[in-house]
């Protein structure tokens, strides 16, 4: 996935977490994320993490994609 293409689907999912009342929480280091939780409230919704060693390559297209089937929408500019 390209850096722009990566870029635009973190500010979806960005814009819907702050219409929704959604958290983002990153576990790690800033270059060296270990793993992304979306939580409400303290309950966990959706998450991304590293498996082995190398940090976490996050799939925003793929969390944005999942928030949608369960009914968070908009946000989008």
């Amino acid at each position: 996935m390209s850096a722009a293409r990566k870029k635009q689907y973190y500010n979806r999912v960005r814009r819907t977490c702050r219409l929704h009342g959604l958290d983002i929480v990153f576990d790690g280091a800033p270059k060296n994320y270990r793993a992304v939780e979306i939580r409400k409230d303290g309950v966990l919704l959706f998450a991304d993490r590293a498996v082995g060693f190398k940090p976490l390559n996050i799939d925003w297209e793929r969390i944005h994609g999942e928030m949608a089937d369960y009914g968070y929408r908009g946000g989008v500019k």
